[in-house]
């Protein structure tokens, strides 16, 4: 049974390890690499404890009996004028995917951004080879708001990657 739940400082360790784990995926559409990703326990809880005290900003974790198998934060802007967008990132991992985890995360984030009232637009960037993603992004409402040509250079290739929005109000 996956739980949905707004992510804890506690949750930290596991995070680093979960998010290690993923990144490190053979083809993965994501753009750090495992190698780069080298937070302390005591910078990611940190990280979780200000985005919970933040009215625009969300860290949720997926749990599969005690173990986290998915992610998705919203960072919502510093600056006042564009508190109300928040970006989004999202991982599921790879033995999850496919079972509705990524669509449960993103739906709670989203009734939560729509609850809270601060957050108006919602962003994110896509590889374009991520056609799954993409199509999970499209069923949610987000739309197509650009192309970034050769943004990113991932496994000896340059790829595009789109930039997608959803507006809340």
């Amino acid at each position: 049974m996956i739980t949905i739940r707004p992510a804890r400082p506690e949750d930290a360790a596991q995070i680093i390890t979960y998010a290690r784990r993923v990144f490190a995926e053979p083809g993965v559409s994501l753009i750090t690499l495992a190698e780069e990703f080298n937070p302390t326990t005591e910078s990611e809880a940190r990280m979780i404890s200000e985005m919970n005290r933040a009215t625009n900003s969300l860290f949720l974790v997926a749990e599969d009996d005690g173990r986290i198998v998915g992610q998705l934060t919203l960072q919502g802007g510093k600056r006042r004028n564009v508190r109300h967008a928040a970006t989004l990132g999202i991982t599921v991992g790879r033995e999850h995917r496919g079972q509705g985890v990524g669509r449960r995360l993103m739906e709670y984030a989203i009734d939560w951004a729509r609850a809270g009232g601060v957050v108006t637009r919602i962003e994110l960037n896509v590889f374009v080879r991520n056609s799954n993603a993409i199509r999970l992004y499209e069923s949610c409402g987000f739309v197509v708001e650009g192309r970034r040509r050769r943004s990113i250079h991932r496994d000896g290739e340059y790829m595009d990657d789109l930039v997608m929005a959803l507006l809340l109000d």
